[in-house]
C-alpha cells in the first residue's frame, strides 16, 4: 500500500507512506485503525456517569486490510482485547503503541490516533497443525507398540514367523503353531525321514535314521522350535529374519558301520576288526582277534545322515562301495584298548545304605556297560560307558542289596530279670530311595578314572529290643551221646542222640542257642573226602550254630542207638529219632539255650 489518505469535512489531509511500514510489509499484512481524538474527549465528557462502551465503539469504527485468507473476526477480536487491557494507554500514552499521534491541548484541531495491527490468524493455524500433526504421531506410535506387543503375546506359545525346520514341504506350516501341534510335524518329519542305499553288487535297502545308529530327541527338538528367536524381541516377530532348527540328535557312526555292513556283505565274507571283548573266568579284557575280508566305505552315508538330520522329513538316496580289507583294525590299536579297559575294571564302585551294609559292583556288571566302538572308516578303537545300562543294572541291583527289613532284637533273660544273651540280632528297616542320578554319578566318576563310593539315600526305621524269658535248656552231653532237657533247671526230658564224627566234623563246644527252625528242609554239603551230598525233606529242624542243629536222621538210626559218632557220626549236627527232634521242634522256642559239652567218645556207648 503506497499511500492512505483520510479526510475529516475538510480537516487537513495526512499521508502515511510505505516508509513507515517495515520492509517486510505488504497490502495486505498491515491494518491502520483511526479513532479520532475529539470524538473520544466529547464522549467521556458527556457520559461521565455512563461510560461510553469503547471497546465496542471501536470495533464499529475498525477499518482494516487483511488478506483474503484472514477473517475479519480474528483481527477485531486482537484489537478489543488490546483495547480492554490498555485503555489508558490508548487516550494518552503515545509510548504504549509507538505509533499514536495526539494533538496537543492548544490545537484545536482534533488529531486522529491510529496503530498497526499484525494479522495473528496464519501464526494460530500453523501451531494447531503442528500440534495435530504430534498428535497423529503419537497416536501412531501407541498403535505400532500396542501391535508389536499383541504380536509377541499371540506367539509366547507359537513358534515364531521365519522359524525354518525340516524339508520345505514342512517349513510352510510351522508358524503361528503350537506345542502339540509342532510334535506332531516332528514326529512326522522323523516318520518321512529315509534313505534309499545302493551298493556296487546291484543291492539296496531302505532305512530310517534309528537304524542307521542315530538316537533322536523329540522333546527338546519341539522345545528348540518353540524357543527360536527368543533371543531378541524386535526380530523375533519379523518374517523376513530367519533362524533354522535341526533335529536333536547324537550319532553314533560305528553302529552305522555295522549296519551297513550286516546288510550288504555276507557273514562269511566280512571283514572284522581286531576288538576288546570280556573273560569271565578272568574278570579282565582280551584281545578278539580280526578277520581280513570285504569291507563298505560309509562316508557317503555318513554325510547323508548328517544332511537329513538338518533337514528332516525327506527320503534321500545314497550309494556305497565294498572293498576287500585287511582287518579294518590293527592288533595295536586293540591292545591298547584292552589296557585302558583294564584299568577302568580296578576301580571301585561302592554304594552302602547308611545303615553299615555296603555293595561293591562287581567287574563283570562294569563291563557290561562298556561300549567298544568300531571306526573302520578312521581305523580306530574307542568304548563309552553307558549310563542308561548303569542306571538299569543299579535300579535292579541296589535294593536288592541294600533294602533290609526291620527286625527287632531279642534278648533272653532268666527268671531274675537278669541279661544271658541276644537270641536274635535286631537289625534296622532300610528302605534306599534310588534315582537315576546315582547311576549318573558313579559313570561320570569312572569316565574320570576314579573309584567312587556312595550312600544312598534312604529311610531308615530303627528296631526295637524285645526282652524274653528264657525256660528251656538243652544239655547235649558228647561224651554220654545224651541230650538232656530241663525247664527252669528241671530236668524234663532226657533223649539218645548221635554227635559228629571227630575231626572236622565234631560237633562244637559251647554254649549257643535256637534261633532258627524249619519243619522239612532239603539239605546240601560235601562229605570229609570232598563229594557232595544231598537229603532231601530233613524233618524237624532246629538250628542253634551256624549249620549245626537237631533234626531227624533217618538214615543214621543205628549210630543213634549205639551213640557210635565215632563210626556214624554226622557232620556236627544232633542226629535223633523222629519223634524226639518233633518234640524238641515243639517244645524248645527260638532262644532256647543248647550248651555242648564232653567229648566225642572212641567208638559205641550204648549196647
Amino acid at each position: 500500500m503506497a499511500e492512505l489518505q483520510q479526510n475529516f469535512e475538510g480537516d487537513e489531509s495526512f499521508n502515511i507512506t510505505s516508509s513507515n511500514m517495515p520492509d517486510d510489509a505488504s497490502d495486505d499484512t498491515v491494518a491502520f485503525t483511526q479513532v479520532p481524538q475529539s470524538y473520544v474527549e466529547d464522549q467521556m465528557a458527556d457520559n461521565s456517569d455512563n461510560p461510553v462502551n469503547y471497546e465496542g465503539t471501536l470495533a464499529d469504527n475498525l477499518g482494516e486490510v487483511a488478506d483474503e485468507e484472514d477473517t475479519s473476526r480474528d483481527i477485531v477480536d486482537d484489537i478489543v482485547d488490546d483495547i480492554a487491557g490498555n485503555k489508558k494507554n490508548l487516550f494518552g500514552n503515545k509510548d504504549a503503541y509507538g505509533m499514536y499521534a495526539n494533538a496537543t491541548p492548544a490545537d484545536s484541531t482534533a488529531t486522529d490516533s491510529f496503530r498497526v495491527v499484525e494479522p495473528k490468524a496464519k501464526k494460530h493455524r500453523a501451531n494447531r497443525s503442528a500440534l495435530a500433526l504430534m498428535y497423529l504421531l503419537l497416536i501412531f506410535v501407541i498403535l505400532l507398540a500396542a501391535a508389536f506387543f499383541a504380536l509377541h503375546l499371540y506367539f509366547n506359545n507359537r513358534v515364531a514367523p521365519g522359524v525354518d525346520f525340516g524339508d520345505a514341504s514342512i517349513t510352510r506350516n510351522l508358524t503361528g503353531y503350537q506345542e502339540d501341534a509342532v510334535s506332531r510335524t516332528v514326529q512326522n518329519a522323523v516318520d518321512n525321514s529315509k534313505l534309499e542305499i545302493s551298493d556296487d553288487q546291484g543291492n539296496s535297502i531302505d532305512a530310517d535314521l534309528s537304524q542307521l545308529g542315530v538316537k533322536i530327541d523329540k522333546n527338546a527338538t519341539v522345545k528348540s522350535i518353540m524357543n527360536a528367536k527368543r533371543d531378541n524381541l524386535f526380530t523375533r516377530i519379523m518374517p523376513w529374519v530367519h533362524q533354522t532348527v535341526s533335529l536333536k540328535a547324537v550319532r553314533d557312526d560305528s553302529a552305522l558301520d555295522s549296519y551297513l555292513l550286516h546288510k550288504f556283505i555276507r557273514e562269511s565274507d566280512r571283514a572284522v576288526p581286531y576288538s576288546a571283548v570280556f573273560d569271565k573266568d578272568s574278570e579282565s579284557f582280551k584281545v578278539e582277534d580280526g578277520v581280513p575280508g570285504r569291507t563298505i566305505e560309509t562316508m557317503s552315508v555318513r554325510e547323508a545322515v548328517k544332511k537329513l538330520i538338518a533337514h528332516p522329513g525327506k527320503t534321500v538316496k545314497v550309494s556305497v562301495t565294498s572293498r576287500r580289507t585287511d582287518a579294518p583294525i590293527k592288533l595295536d590299536a586293540a591292545q591298547k584298548l584292552v589296557n585302558d579297559l583294564n584299568k577302568l575294571l580296578e576301580k571301585k564302585v561302592t554304594f552302602n545304605n547308611g545303615d553299615g551294609k555296603d555293595f561293591a559292583v562287581p567287574k563283570e556288571a562294569i563291563a557290561s556297560w562298556i561300549s567298544i566302538k568300531a571306526d573302520t572308516t578312521r581305523r580306530k578303537l574307542s568304548y563309552t560307558i553307558d549310563a542308561d545300562k548303569a542306571d538299569y543294572y543299579l535300579s535292579q541291583v541296589l535294593p536288592k542289596e541294600l533294602n533290609q527289613q526291620k527286625i527287632n532284637q531279642e534278648d533272653a533273660i532268666n527268671k531274675e530279670g537278669k541279661f544271658i544273651f541276644t537270641t536274635l540280632k535286631g537289625s534296622n528297616g532300610v528302605e534306599i530311595n534310588y534315582s537315576n542320578s546315582v547311576a549318573k554319578k558313579a559313570v561320570e566318576s569312572l569316565r574320570n578314572g576314579n573309584d567312587f563310593k556312595m550312600a544312598v539315600p534312604a529311610k531308615i526305621t530303627k528296631f526295637t529290643v524285645e526282652k524274653k524269658l528264657v525256660e528251656m535248656r538243652i544239655v547235649v552231653d558228647k561224651t554220654t551221646q545224651m541230650a538232656s532237657v530241663y525247664k527252669n533247671d528241671e530236668l524234663v526230658k532226657t533223649f539218645p542222640v548221635c554227635t559228629g564224627k571227630r575231626g572236622d566234623d565234631d560237633s562244637a563246644s559251647g554254649t549257643f542257642f535256637i534261633y532258627l527252625r524249619y519243619a522239612s528242609q532239603d539239605m546240601r554239603g560235601r562229605n570229609g573226602d570232598g563229594s557232595p551230598y544231598f537229603s532231601p525233606g530233613v524233618r524237624w529242624v532246629s538250628y542253634y550254630h551256624g549249620g549245626e542243629g537237631f533234626h531227624t536222621a533217618s538214615w543214621n538210626y543205628k549210630g543213634i542207638a549205639t551213640g557210635d559218632a565215632a563210626n556214624h557220626g554226622s557232620h556236627g549236627c544232633i542226629n535223633m529219632y523222629e519223634q524226639d527232634a518233633r518234640w524238641i521242634f515243639e517244645n524248645c522256642p527260638r532262644g532256647t539255650i543248647v550248651q555242648v559239652v564232653g567229648t566225642t567218645p572212641d567208638g559205641p556207648v550204648r549196647e
